[in-house]
């Protein structure tokens, strides 16, 4: 089983608007409410892989109930902790005609100490269950920021893989715990890095300077030109087929969910990164985050390529 840890869970609203306009009155030609969360997508994704993934953070009031029986009604276990508050509903309006996507991400309520505290007791006991462990997205108040290091290294004291797929300072201290992977994009990349590659070699060269010192491996997802991935030994570039895109929410979380399957079935570096890759390619095709089919992943994934850098 993979645990897949979502501390910022929500409801994920996708409206489709064409001709999307401000000041302006749309009624929506299509409209998709899931639980969401940067993990639920994890999740999802994993599942329509052929895994057991279970999904856990805080979650609370009506959206809170939305979010655990909508993964329970997808056949994905949960191990919510509960809070008084309302958990977030996030709103991402895509226009399929100018090919736009407007982000509207609540922050969330805050997480009480108690409940702080519970979740780490909860998670400590019982991480040995699982072959790997995802830590995805945004800290809601009340969240320490040094929260996914701390977690990482219980992971990793338990053998357990991690890998880690957030932004900010909340990415930036967890890496510190040497987590089994990390998965920014390109602008978190050249944030951590310090230096922003402007071409593909500088960033092959950059993925292994980072890799070497913080003793990890890194995916930098590049959105539709796939990913550049790199470990101690090797750089790759991972590029997939050109598709006709429906829409890219949720293909980052999709990614870290092709990765981890990869990982933890025993497959090489290199093909798992195709794994992330192909899975983010497919649920692009497909309306809903995590939601790919697996024809769509197999068909992607034969058209994948994989080269060695340098």
């Amino acid at each position: 089983m993979i645990l897949c840890v979502n501390p910022n869970a929500g409801i994920d609203r996708i409206v489709v608007v064409p001709a999307f306009r401000l000041n302006a009155m749309h009624r929506p030609e299509q409209v998709v409410a899931l639980p969401g969360g940067k993990g639920c997508n994890v999740a999802r994704a994993l599942k329509r892989l052929g895994e057991s993934p279970v999904v856990t953070g805080w979650i609370g009031g009506h959206a809170g109930r939305f979010i655990e029986q909508g993964l329970q009604a997808e056949g994905i276990p949960t191990d919510f902790v509960r809070t008084d508050g309302e958990s977030r509903t996030c709103l991402s309006i895509l226009d399929p005609q100018n090919h736009t996507l407007t982000e509207l991400y609540e922050q969330g309520d805050p997480v009480p100490i108690k409940k702080l505290e519970e979740f780490k007791l909860r998670f400590a006991a019982s991480v040995k269950r699982y072959v790997a462990v995802t830590f995805s997205g945004s800290l809601p108040p009340g969240v320490p920021l040094d929260f996914y290091r701390q977690m990482i290294e219980i992971a990793r004291d338990a053998n357990v893989l991690a890998v880690l797929d957030s932004s900010g300072e909340a990415l930036r201290l967890g890496i510190q715990a040497q987590p089994t992977l990390v998965k920014p994009n390109e602008k978190e990349f050249a944030d951590l890095s310090g230096k922003p590659p402007s071409n593909p070699i500088e960033f092959a060269q950059a993925a292994v300077e980072f890799a070497e010192r913080y003793q990890t491996s890194v995916v930098i997802s590049l959105g539709a030109e796939g990913a550049i991935a790199a470990n101690e030994r090797a750089v790759w570039r991972v590029r997939p087929p050109r598709v006709t895109v429906k829409s890219a929410v949720g293909s980052g979380d999709s990614m870290v969910a092709g990765i981890a399957y990869g990982l933890t079935n025993g497959f090489t570096f290199a093909d798992s990164i195709r794994c992330g890759v192909a899975a983010g390619t497919a649920n692009a095709l497909t309306l809903g985050a995590g939601a790919f089919t697996i024809d769509d992943f197999q068909r992607v994934l034969s058209q994948v390529s994989v080269a060695r850098v340098g």
